[in-house]
Formats: structure tokens, C-alpha cells, sequence
């Protein structure tokens, strides 16, 4: 098996992979990396026969080497979402997948390290416990993985009966399920074996959203009547961006409250979102400093306010994660965003 661009126009005719990677020569410092999975890309039975195969293993290994080299990149970033637990179905795939991707993991290492120890090698990997014990063996994906990027979000979407925040930092109160917040998963995979300085902690720049059954009941866990409706740019039911959210709390007169466990949430009429501002976004950043974690992981710089349109700064989350990762924090209501 062979990578394949997801756009050869983009990626390859227009220069995107050249774009990207020329980052580094402003920055030496800066690693670029290129990933292969996601939601989309994660359907069906790929990635599963793959790794079961020593032969077709191997035959990846030789090519996505020389692949990395030829376009400047980095390293690797496998997101597989998920073995065993295709697309968070942990009925579709096969038990074996849980071994064959450490043996995936450990047999890039090795190669990596004999012939381009340069290269990283990371993974995005699931917050959720069920998720975790059926597809993760832990200490081996620790050992030889770089980083490991836990993806503590969409705890919660489109299928709950009521308003939740899909990024908790902690455990409120009256939450249905006590594992389903970020602190939790992250002490996980540290229970599980992993070393907490490779440990990533995702902080979403999105949020998700609802439509109310009704507008007198707008705080958490109020009734809903499924998905919010779209945004002006990301244009997808139940999905806004942090730009979008933050315009209508300034100009469309959404009300916005902050929960002490779980974090912001604003509502308008009949809509309701959960999210992370800068305030939040600092508190994040600051407990992956007080853990002792790797780093964060955003997703995705793209749902920042990345021209201003409502902060008085670009990319005030992202500069918000910055700024507290390398203790230099600023006061979120500088950026104006509120």
C-alpha cells in the first residue's frame, strides 16, 4: 500500500505541500508533519487490512519514507479513527487490529530510526475509555511514538437529547457519564502507561451546537429538538466556528455564561452552543502546564479568528495557548473577544 494525496491538484499542481512545508524558512525551528486517516478516510476496512499484513506493512514503510523526504516533511501523523472501533464502532473491526497497530507503530519507529532518525513519528488517538481499552495498547504506542494527541473533544453531538458541552474540561455535577471530559481522559492514558511529556491534549476551536425546545430553557442539559442550524462560512448543522460564535455574542445579542467545570456556552432564540474562548483556552493550556503533558493540539487554527473579524487581535485562541505553553500569559480580555 501506498499514500496517495487526498488532492493531487491542491496538494501537488497549486503548491499546497510546497506552501506548507516553507513555513520552516521563517521559523528553523518549525516541524511539519503529515498525517493520513480522519473521520472520512477512517470508513471501511483500509487501514484494518493494512496492518494485518506483514507484507503490506512493510511495503508502506518503504514507500512513505522517501515520500516524507521528497516533500520536506517532518514526519508522520497516523489518525486512524480507530482500530477495532471503526468510526467509534467498536463492533465493526476485528480485536487483532489493537496488536497489529502497535506491531504498525513499533515497525515505523525502527525503520524511521535506522534510516531517517530525524523524522517524527505521532498519532491521533481517541479520549473515550471504551475506545481506549479495546484499540490502544498503551505502553507500546508510547514507547514508540513521539507524541500521542489525545482528541478530548465531541464528548458529546448531534445525538444528545439535551445541551452539553463537547469539550469539558472536568466533571460537573449531574453529568451522565464521569469519564467524559478531558481531565479524565488524559489521566487515562497516563493510568494506562503513557508518559505524560508525550501526552497532547486537543483544545477545540469550534463549538457544538443545538436547536432548543425552548428558548425559556437555554442553560446545560436543557431540552433540545436536535442540531443547531449552520453557520454563515462552516455551513454544517450542529457545527460553528469560534469566529461565528463570537460575532453573535457581540453583535447578534446572544447571551453567553460560563460554567465553572465544563466551561462557555452562549444562546440565542432557539440556539445553543458550547465552545472554548480565549478565557477557557487558557485554562486548558494551563492545566497541560500543571500536568507536565507534551503540549496542545488544536483543531483547527482555521475556526480561530483568523482575520480579526470579531477580536481585537488575529488568532487570539491560538495566541492564548501560546502565550500561557510558554508562561507568558496575557489577560484573555485583552484580545477583546468578549
Amino acid at each position: 500500500m501506498k499514500l496517495k494525496p487526498h488532492d493531487t491538484w491542491a496538494d501537488l499542481d497549486n503548491g499546497f505541500y510546497k506552501r506548507v512545508t516553507s513555513l520552516k524558512l521563517k521559523n528553523p525551528s518549525l516541524k511539519v508533519l503529515l498525517s493520513i486517516g480522519g473521520w472520512t478516510d477512517s470508513t471501511g476496512d483500509k487501514y484494518s487490512r493494512l496492518i494485518s499484513s506483514s507484507t503490506l506493512r512493510q511495503q508502506f514503510t518503504n514507500h512513505v519514507m522517501p515520500f516524507l523526504k521528497q516533500h520536506s516533511f517532518d514526519g508522520l501523523d497516523l489518525d486512524w479513527e480507530y482500530p477495532v472501533c471503526w468510526q467509534a464502532q467498536c463492533v465493526n473491526g476485528p480485536t487483532a487490529d489493537k496488536l497489529n497497530f502497535a506491531k504498525w507503530v513499533q515497525e515505523l519507529r525502527k525503520a524511521f530510526n535506522e534510516h531517517h532518525p530525524q523524522l517524527l513519528l505521532t498519532a491521533a488517538v481517541s479520549a473515550s475509555k471504551r475506545i481506549i481499552d479495546a484499540a490502544y495498547d498503551v505502553e507500546s504506542l508510547s514507547r514508540d511514538l513521539d507524541f500521542i494527541n489525545v482528541m478530548t473533544y465531541d464528548y458529546s453531538g448531534s445525538h444528545e437529547k439535551a445541551t452539553k458541552h463537547h469539550s469539558p474540561l472536568y466533571y460537573r455535577q449531574g453529568d451522565k457519564y464521569s469519564d467524559f471530559n478531558s481531565n479524565f481522559s488524559m489521566n487515562y492514558w497516563l493510568q494506562k502507561g503513557a508518559t505524560p511529556t508525550k501526552l497532547v491534549m486537543g483544545i477545540p476551536f469550534y463549538g457544538r451546537s443545538f436547536t432548543l425546545s425552548s428558548p425559556n430553557s437555554s442553560g446545560l442539559n436543557a431540552p433540545v429538538n436536535g442540531r443547531g442550524l449552520p453557520g454563515t462560512y462552516t455551513r454544517e448543522n450542529g457545527f460553528l466556528s469560534f469566529y461565528e460564535i463570537c460575532s453573535r455574542t457581540k453583535t447578534e445579542g446572544w447571551i453567553k455564561k460560563t460554567d465553572p467545570a465544563t466551561g462557555p456556552y452562549a444562546y440565542g432564540k432557539d440556539q445553543w452552543v458550547g465552545y472554548d474562548d480565549p478565557a477557557s483556552v487558557a485554562r486548558k493550556a494551563q492545566y497541560i502546564r500543571d500536568k507536565g503533558f507534551g503540549g496542545a493540539m488544536m483543531w483547527s487554527v482555521d475556526l480561530d479568528d483568523f482575520k480579526s473579524s470579531c477580536c481585537k487581535e488575529r488568532f487570539p485562541l491560538l495566541k492564548t495557548v501560546n502565550y500561557v505553553l510558554r508562561d507568558s500569559p496575557r489577560d484573555p480580555l485583552e484580545f477583546g473577544c468578549d
